[in-house]
This record gives C-alpha cells, structure tokens and sequence, in this order.
C-alpha cells in the first residue's frame, strides 16, 4: 500500500472520528445549563421546569423554520398567557439561522434564571465564555424577529419564556417559595442523629419539611 493512499485512509478515520464527537448547539446549551444546575442549590422540582422551559425554546425555534412542525408556545395561548408571533420570511441557511437563535434564547434565558444562584458568577462566566467562544454579541437585544434576524428570534423567545415562567405558578418571583404543598413529614435533621433516640416514621416518597 502506498503512503499516500495510507494517508488518505487514516485522514478519513480522523475526519470521521472528529465529526462524531461533534454536538450540535442544543446539546452544547443543554450541557452549559447542566453546570449551572450542578452549581446552584439541590431544586429538583425548579430545575426541572428550567429543563422543560430551555427545551420549549430550543424546539419552538426549531419548528419556526420547519414549514410543517407547529411552536408549542409561540403563537399559541397557554393557561392564560398568549404569545404573539407571525410567520415571517427566511433567505438563508436554515442550520445556521436555528444555532443562532438558539444561542441567543439560551444565553438570555440561562442568564435570568440563574442570576441569584450562590454561584451566580461562576455560572454567568459559563455562559458568557461559551456565547463568547460562538462568536455571538451579547449587545444585540434586538426582538424584532420579523426582520427574519435569527438572533431577534433568540431573544424574543427568550422574553416570552421569561414572561411565561412569572405567571406559571412556579412563583419565580418570590424565589419558587411553596404555596400550596404540605409536607406530610416532619423535619429531619442528621445532625441531631434524632434516629438513634425516637422511632421516625417517615414516607421515603415524599418531601421533608423544612
């Protein structure tokens, strides 16, 4: 065998390999959002929602340049929260344009939701590094998405999942504080070791209260 035919091959198993570790943009956010749940407080129930409302975005922006697939809150009505949005025209490269807005939903809507975390730096250095290192302008606040700008696309996404999620009954605004739940278990402190001196009975499928 030749060299440059060896050449050849091993270039293709390079190229293949590489583009095989390749991620799309969705999953790259999806893993940015991941850290930031990593170094915020243990809310399964709040970071839940958040996975579901970044999911809802990227899909929604995805299903606007697909003529068959249909937004979930874009253009629709959801409890009584309605969002404006009208079809609009788009010259240009459909893969691109989805990576973009979808860059710019996730960087503002991660940015909002964890801007009280007590790791809220770190996180925001995540988040601005990874837009940075996508070579996107965080300057840009531009909603005016008929223009067929991808990136107003982003951000209005972004503004209207931001304003979904004050009125969903989550209680964002009031940092997620319960309203309606009563724990069914009384509060369990390990450091008391409390489980050496009296019986506790506990439901293991439900929350503790606090």
């Amino acid at each position: 065998m030749s060299r440059a035919v060896l050449v050849t091959i091993l270039l293709s198993i390079c190229i293949s390999f590489s583009s095989a570790q390749e991620h799309s943009v969705a999953r790259e956010w999806n893993e940015v959002l991941l850290y930031a749940i990593r170094n915020h407080l243990a809310r399964p129930t709040m970071h839940a929602r958040n996975l579901f409302h970044h999911s809802m975005a990227m899909y929604d922006i995805w299903a606007v340049y697909d003529e068959e697939a249909r937004p979930f809150l874009l253009g629709n009505t959801i409890g009584d929260f309605e969002v404006a949005f009208e079809r609009f025209d788009f010259e240009g490269n459909v893969n691109e344009a989805r990576d973009e807005a979808i860059s710019h939903a996730s960087y503002r809507l991660l940015l909002h939701r964890f801007q009280f975390s007590p790791e809220c730096f770190r996180i925001q250095r995540q988040i601005n590094e990874f837009f940075s290192d996508l070579g996107h302008d965080p300057r840009n606040a531009s909603t005016d998405y008929q223009s067929g700008d991808p990136v107003a696309l982003g951000n209005y996404v972004a503004q209207q999942i931001i304003l979904f999620g004050l009125i969903d009954g989550g209680n964002e605004a009031a940092n997620y504080d319960n309203q309606f739940y009563e724990p069914v278990n009384d509060g369990f402190f390990l450091e008391n070791r409390e489980w050496e001196i009296f019986p506790i009975q506990i439901d293991g499928n439900l929350w503790f209260s606090t």
